[in-house]
């Protein structure tokens, strides 16, 4: 099976964009959403109840659940909660091929990856022996115009499916094998209103890593215009997100369709032999 987890909080409008991209081709969709309401920084959020109508009436195939619980620990910062609530996610979703998602995160042509996974159905028989995680390509949106997007495309890769049910820290479990799958991922991230970066700024879990506020007001001075004069602007990592481009789009919709016109996903196949070499070496330790 192959099943989807959200972590749902303030930016919930973002939810039915990543939602519509994949729903066909997935068996469960988990949407976790902390029962007090309260960000990964103990800050108060509102979800109306016009959205979870509007989510019932979307979900005509009765996939979607949602998973309400304490998300939010005073004791534990923002990253600490980020990951705890993950792993509580991946152990509601159970058995079988499980992709973390934000809400902001867009997997276009999801048919290839769910056939893709399909096709190592077999390594969910017997996870603990045959580990994994597949990491993807993350298309970064930075800022959104009036006239489009300005965008970062390079090679940041991030893990996000796996057959396992706990991860090291947030996605991440460098203790078992990764493979690059060169899925392509639109992440909306910086590309929201001003009021919305605000916001997102202070709760999420980069809260303390870097100066947010002097980054923000670098981030407001962006335009079509003066895009090219900007490079490594990544706050944490500079080099990482090294240039900058720039695709006119009249919508979020509308960027996806045209980026994905321009840009087929080719995921790369699996060293099997690899992984069940590895599996027999556990096999004959135990």
């Amino acid at each position: 099976m192959i099943k989807i987890g959200y972590l749902l909080s303030y930016d919930y409008e973002m939810l039915l964009t990543s939602v519509k991209q994949l729903y066909n081709y997935a068996d469960k969709i988990v949407i976790a959403v902390d029962s007090e309401r309260k960000t990964w920084s103990g800050n108060t959020f509102v979800i109306p109840d016009s959205f979870f109508s509007e989510i019932k009436i979307f979900d005509k195939k009765k996939k979607i659940q949602f998973y309400f619980d304490k998300f939010y620990l005073p004791s534990l910062t923002p990253m600490e909660c980020e990951s705890r609530e993950r792993n509580l996610v991946l152990k509601k979703m159970g058995k079988g091929w499980k992709i973390q998602l934000d809400v902001d995160e867009y997997i276009y042509d999801f048919k290839k990856v769910s056939q893709y996974l399909k096709k190592y159905w077999y390594l969910n028989l017997f996870p603990t022996l045959t580990p994994i995680c597949f990491q993807g390509k993350l298309i970064t949106l930075f800022r959104e115009l009036p006239d489009g997007y300005l965008y970062i495309e390079n090679d940041e890769k991030f893990p996000f499916i796996t057959n396992q049910t706990k991860n090291i820290h947030t996605r991440r479990n460098d203790e078992i094998r990764n493979h690059f799958l060169n899925i392509k991922v639109i992440h909306q991230s910086w590309a929201r209103s001003e009021e919305q970066i605000h916001l997102k700024i202070k709760n999420w879990g980069h809260r303390d890593d870097f100066d947010t506020e002097s980054y923000f007001q670098f981030w407001k001075t962006l335009n079509s215009s003066n895009y090219e004069q900007f490079q490594d602007i990544h706050p944490i990592v500079p080099n990482i997100w090294n240039f900058l481009k720039f695709m006119p789009s009249s919508s979020i919709d509308d960027f996806i369709k045209k980026y994905s016109l321009k840009n087929d996903q080719i995921p790369i196949d699996l060293p099997v032999k690899k992984i069940f070499k590895t599996a027999v070496k556990k096999i004959i330790k135990q």
